[in-house]
């Protein structure tokens, strides 16, 4: 009995181990969709709120631009500066030179370039009402950052680039993966639970009974109740177990009448 126990006890650590492969590669497939649909939708929200705010920029530079009113372009930039996830606004000219910043003239190198074909990421995104808008991802001072150029006047006049900075985006997605991780976990848990449970209660007890019933029919003792509560293959076997108890006892029985005919 201790050798059956210990036998089923190991079916329940496989199955247990089975379930918990399986909820791992499950989590991963959902956890790699979430990750990547939802860096993707909220880029795409980020971006859309870059392009409104350079939008609204551009039209107040144009005539700044043109009067040549440099302190008029600092406050333009002054005034959207403190925009919820912006880094740094710029204003430059045709020739992509640094007109005014939220540097105070301190520009960092990697913005001081004209966007490559090879920085381009969102080229393709639809901005409604909007053509030649580009989105370039840059590491700025550390910080990982969406860059979207909104043209003046066609590129005419010059453009506006906004600098909206991508922890935003890292930070929701990764705490919507944890949450998720969560629930994932929790339901792994309650699945191997409710999993060992019906297992015991369909599998694991039926079969030790019937192990025991059959120990017993082989020392002899055909008094042995052969009975399985369960309503599956498992009752099925139990009945044929009684019936071969049954048969046994009955042929043991002629076997004892025959010897004791035999005698006389």
């Amino acid at each position: 009995m201790a050798a059956g126990k210990g036998i089923f006890s190991n079916l329940r650590l496989k199955i247990s181990i089975y379930i918990l492969i399986g909820a791992v590669i499950f989590s991963g497939v959902v956890i790699f969709v979430m990750s990547h649909y939802l860096n993707e939708t909220l880029s795409e929200s980020l971006i859309k709120q870059g392009q409104i705010i350079g939008k609204s920029i551009s039209e107040l530079a144009a005539e700044k631009l043109i009067e040549e009113d440099a302190v008029g372009l600092k406050k333009v930039v002054e005034k959207y500066k403190y925009y919820v996830n912006n880094e740094y606004l710029l204003i430059v000219d045709s020739q992509h030179k640094v007109v005014t910043d939220t540097y105070n003239g301190s520009v960092p190198a990697e913005l001081q370039n004209e966007h490559g074909v090879n920085d381009c990421l969102y080229c393709d995104f639809d901005f409604s009402n909007s053509e030649n808008v580009d989105v370039a991802l840059f590491n700025v001072n550390g910080i990982d950052v969406y860059d979207i150029t909104i043209p003046i006047k066609d590129g005419l006049l010059g453009f506006v680039r906004v600098g909206l900075t991508k922890r935003f985006v890292d930070e929701k997605v990764n705490a919507t993966i944890l949450y998720i991780g969560i629930i994932i976990a929790i339901g792994t848990l309650l699945a191997i639970f409710v999993a060992l449970t019906i297992i015991t209660v369909q599998v694991t007890r039926p079969i030790i009974n019937l192990a025991n019933a059959a120990n017993e029919i082989s020392l002899g003792n055909f008094n042995t109740p052969v009975e399985v509560k369960v309503k599956n293959e498992l009752q099925i076997l139990a009945t044929a177990i009684d019936r071969m108890k049954e048969s046994l006892k009955t042929s043991l029985e002629r076997l004892k009448t025959r010897s004791t005919i035999g005698r006389f």
